[in-house]
């Protein structure tokens, strides 16, 4: 039981539905969305670390122009 209401609480959380809607829907309906949450926390994730890299080159490039 304790694991429908984690399921409510994630996908409550991320899209604002109310919980008769989501406990309206199947635990297959419900493992889609959160399967859709994994894929928006990959992505953003994704997206972060390109945007860290490009910092870091960045910062180590103007480092390296103020050493020499």
């Amino acid at each position: 039981m304790n694991e429908i209401f984690q399921e409510a609480a994630d996908i409550a959380y991320y899209f604002h539905w109310t919980k008769a809607d989501i406990m309206a829907m199947t635990g297959k309906e419900r493992g889609i969305w959160l399967e859709q949450i994994q894929r928006i926390h990959s992505r953003q994730k994704h997206q972060r670390d390109a945007e860290t890299a490009s910092q870091l080159n960045l910062f180590m490039e103007n480092k390296q122009k103020d050493i020499l």
